[in-house]
């Protein structure tokens, strides 16, 4: 792991870190952020992205939470980087339905946030499928329970979505990367 001091953490240990740190954002949004920034070149450093040119007070929670995020940027950009197509976007594992389609859609929204602090503002300036799925992503940022369908359909949805990012993701770190 490049000599990273941590292991990239599942949902629930990046939920408390952020919490512990007294960061309102979702594990999900926050793992959207750190994606969109590590698919950029030159990237900005992961605290830059979710705190700006501000840093939070040093205290041992926001230090644990910066070594945190430095080591999911390093497995993300490690998945992306590899020939398995290893990338997930990091969801809760046994929520509810609802409590999903939010986090899926947290994190779509916190990839387009995190592409545009590491300098991808516009979409429209990227060309076809790159363009269009990050104006998919942004929809997908958008997106709520449809009281409509079955559960099972839902699911199944959200099933193909996720498959969808993960695609798009790759497509667009490939672009960027010029690979």
């Amino acid at each position: 792991m490049h000599g990273s001091l941590v292991s990239p953490p599942d949902y629930d240990e990046l939920a408390a870190a952020l919490r512990a740190a007294s960061v309102p954002l979702s594990a999900a949004e926050v793992h959207g952020v750190l994606t969109g920034a590590a698919s950029v070149p030159e990237g900005r450093a992961p605290g830059a992205v979710l705190f700006g040119d501000t840093p939070p007070p040093p205290t041992a929670e926001t230090e644990r939470l910066l070594r945190i995020i430095a080591a999911l940027q390093e497995d993300i950009r490690a998945q992306l980087e590899g020939p398995e197509f290893q990338f997930q976007p990091m969801l809760p594992s046994a929520a509810p339905l609802p409590e999903h389609v939010e986090a899926l859609a947290a994190w779509a929204r916190g990839y387009v946030l995190g592409l545009a602090a590491a300098g991808v503002r516009d979409a429209r300036r990227l060309k076809g499928e790159v363009a269009e799925f990050l104006l998919d992503a942004e929809r997908i940022g958008e997106a709520e329970m449809d009281d409509d369908q079955t559960i099972e359909a839902q699911e199944r949805e959200i099933a193909e979505i996720v498959e969808y990012l993960r695609a798009g993701v790759q497509l667009v770190y490939d672009e960027l990367h010029g690979r």
